[in-house]
C-alpha cells in the first residue's frame, strides 16, 4: 500500500516538476517593450508553409517599426522535403513548428497556425481543397484575424478561391 501511495504521490507531482519556465527578459527586450508602448498598429503576415514567410519583413515591422506583428502559417510543413534528416510527416511538422517558434523569438513576431495538413506541392486551389476542409481552414484564418485584429494583412503565396 505504501508503494502505491508513493507512486501516486510522485505521479501527482509531475506537472509541478516539469512545467515550463517563465520567459526571461533581457534589458534590450525590456527597452524595446517600453518603446513599443508609444506605437499603435499591427501587421499579420499570412502564408501557406513555414518557409514562405519573409522573416526580414517580420523583424522590420516588429523591431524597427515597433508594430505588433504576427505570422499565420496555414500548415506546419508536414508535407515538405527534409534533406538533413529522416523525419517526414508529423515528425517533420514538429521540427518546422519549433523552427518557426524559435524564429519568432528572434524577429519579435507572434506565431499562429491553422489545422491544415501539408500534403506537398499543389498546382491549384481546387486540388488543395480536395485535401483540406475549406470551411475549417477558412474558419481558422478568420479566428486568427479576429483574435489578432490586424490593421494590415500581407498575403504571401496564399490564395482562397470561391
Amino acid at each position: 500500500m505504501k508503494k502505491i501511495l508513493l507512486v501516486l504521490f510522485a505521479y501527482c507531482q509531475l506537472p509541478i516538476a516539469y512545467t515550463q519556465a517563465p520567459p526571461t527578459w533581457t534589458s534590450s527586450d525590456m527597452y524595446l517593450a517600453i518603446r513599443k508602448l508609444n506605437v499603435l498598429g499591427s501587421i499579420l503576415y499570412v502564408a501557406a508553409h513555414p518557409d514562405d514567410e519573409n522573416t526580414r519583413l517580420i523583424a522590420y515591422f516588429a523591431k524597427d517599426r515597433m508594430l505588433r506583428t504576427g505570422y499565420l502559417s496555414l500548415t506546419r510543413g508536414d508535407g515538405g522535403q527534409n534533406l538533413i534528416g529522416t523525419e517526414q510527416g508529423i515528425e517533420l511538422g514538429l521540427i518546422r513548428t519549433q523552427e518557426l517558434l524559435a524564429a519568432r523569438r528572434i524577429d519579435g513576431g507572434e506565431q499562429f497556425f491553422t489545422r491544415a495538413f501539408d500534403f506537398g506541392f499543389s498546382k491549384s486551389p481546387e486540388e488543395t481543397f480536395t485535401k483540406w476542409d475549406r470551411e475549417k481552414i477558412l474558419s481558422d484564418v478568420v479566428w486568427v484575424i479576429r483574435k489578432f485584429q490586424p490593421d494590415v494583412i500581407i498575403y504571401g503565396f496564399c490564395y482562397f478561391s470561391q
